[in-house]
């Protein structure tokens, strides 16, 4: 069926730009965590007679652009390109795992002890930790949570490093209602909520002169002319997004000393993902027609919206009047996930001739998510409270839905191969979260809660060394009788390095990302 070599991304690593294998006669697969890179073909074909003629691409847009050219003997030039948009697949190992995996909870309190929740959920966010936390909410809350992002990734390229921030101030990060229930003994509360539990926001870009080769090669006459070292080079990319839930929730005193709870959470996500790359023959190393390249031009885009359904429940048992525990359970459940593709590729040459093209793709799968297993313990004495929690999550387990599929189609071998490929390349995975809080008494009416907490959270792919960890502080305070203030920071480092296809010098990036959360709380 195919012509020509095609270069196609068969998997890109979270958070960098994409590795790019070149697979003649195979189709297309996606990421690794972010979009397809599809390197397009470009063919350009003088006409025999001289004279300008339109060549039909099959499956494909053609914008045609001839001009006289002033060499061999001015023989005119068609541009066009071979892009098989059609026979695309989207999805892989790595973007099932993507959907979710920084997936990092809402709530300045709980985030500012790093997260170390399950054992308190007292507050809103336990509708998110453990719903049986909330039975030890006093009184009736409505808050609204903002967020702020201070990240910068330093990527250096061949010597040459380049600082790529992002700032975002004043967003959007959640809102909801807590209520207890009079009830003549025990506790009640029932709690409702939408917020932002994970967020994709990334970027990255470098350029620089490489005289590596990446073997690019473009079809001109039924022959392969290299256009692939002595070259500048350069990539963007650029992600933002997020994922929310809807949450409805309750919490409810089982005992004096045991409570239990269930959220009902939809959950909804998306994501705007943009990558560029260009080649550019600055020392014009490439002269003889009909191979006198000036540059190449990618730009790729992918949109993904996601919903499910998901059931958390918990439980939270005092052992003493200092130490509690609590445990919650996140259910499987089922993610549907539409993606559109956008990709515009171009080429041109010396003296003017231009190629360009634009094409479009939709998919629209099924994930199967793991459950998630949380469990804490928590100490409190006086005025000090020290917490711990583990989650654990089998990545393994996620799995590409093949229920409704045709078993004899291509597709179903294709995601048959990715679940394995899931089943074999990730891991189950403990995360470990600790955090400690201290009220700080001014007077018998006024005082400040210090917090501080950290995490480590291990990768999901299996034999991997780029586990994360995090630290985070924040603090709570009163304004008048009827409002409570609360801020978290949290920050994350991380370094990895980075090599594809199209840049085979690699790349190393350091990232540090900074997250601002202020909770604004009504109390009636």
């Amino acid at each position: 069926m195919y012509t020509v070599v095609q270069a196609i991304l068969h998997q890109v690593e979270k958070i960098t730009h994409p590795i790019l294998i070149v697979l003649p006669y195979q189709q297309p697969v996606h990421r690794d965590p972010l979009p397809l890179v599809v390197h397009p073909v470009v063919q350009v074909r003088p006409p025999a007679d001289r004279a300008n003629r339109t060549v039909d691409a099959p499956r494909a847009e053609i914008n045609l652009n001839t001009t006289l050219g002033s060499k061999m003997h001015h023989m005119t030039r068609i541009i066009f390109s071979f892009f098989f948009i059609a026979s695309l697949n989207s999805q892989s190992a790595s973007e099932a795992i993507h959907l979710l995996e920084d997936e990092m909870g809402f709530g300045a309190r709980s985030l500012s002890l790093g997260g170390a929740y399950t054992a308190l959920g007292n507050d809103p966010s336990g509708m998110y930790w453990n719903p049986a936390g909330l039975t030890g909410m006093q009184h009736g809350v409505i808050y609204v949570e903002s967020s702020g992002l201070n990240y910068n990734n330093n990527t250096t390229y061949i010597n040459q490093t380049k600082s790529n921030p992002i700032t975002k101030v004043g967003l959007f990060n959640g809102m909801g209602i807590a209520y207890p229930i009079p009830t003549v003994r025990g506790s009640m509360v029932v709690a409702m909520g939408y917020n932002r539990i994970l967020h994709y926001d990334a970027f990255m870009s470098f350029s620089g002169f490489s005289v590596r080769d990446n073997s690019l090669e473009i079809p001109i006459n039924d022959k392969n002319y290299l256009f692939s070292k002595n070259v500048q080079r350069s990539e963007h990319l650029i992600s933002n997004g997020g994922v929310e839930q809807l949450t409805f929730s309750f919490g409810i005193a089982l005992s004096p000393n045991t409570s239990g709870g269930l959220s009902i959470s939809r959950i909804t996500g998306k994501e705007d993902y943009e990558f560029k790359f260009t080649q550019e023959d600055l020392q014009n190393t490439y002269t003889e027609f009909p191979s006198d390249f000036n540059q190449y031009n990618l730009v790729q885009s992918l949109i993904t919206k996601t919903k499910g359904w998901n059931i958390r429940g918990g439980l939270k048992a005092a052992v003493n009047e200092w130490v509690s525990v609590g445990m919650a359970l996140s259910l499987p459940y089922t993610m549907k996930v539409e993606e559109q593709h956008g990709t515009n590729e171009e080429v041109t040459f010396d003296n003017g001739d231009k190629s360009d093209t634009t094409d479009f793709a939709y998919y629209d799968y099924e994930v199967r998510i793991p459950m998630i297993i949380d469990m804490g313990m928590a100490l409190t004495v006086e005025n000090l409270a020290i917490s711990s929690s583990l989650r654990f999550k089998n990545w393994g387990s996620t799995q590409y839905n093949l229920n409704n599929l045709d078993t004899n189609s291509e597709e179903y071998l294709l995601l048959k191969e990715e679940n394995s490929n899931i089943s074999f390349g990730y891991r189950p995975v403990f995360q470990l979260r600790a955090g400690v809080e201290y009220l700080w008494e001014f007077s018998d009416s006024f005082g400040i809660t210090l917090r501080g907490g950290g995490g480590l959270l291990p990768s999901p792919e299996e034999n991997s060394k780029k586990d994360q960890s995090f630290y985070s502080f924040g603090l709570g305070a009163p304004m008048w009788d009827v409002m409570m203030i609360d801020f978290a920071y949290i920050i994350t480092k991380w370094e990895k390095p980075s090599q594809d296809w199209l840049t085979p010098s690699g790349a190393v990036e350091e990232v540090k990302s900074g997250r601002l959360l202020l909770n604004l709380s009504y109390l009636f």
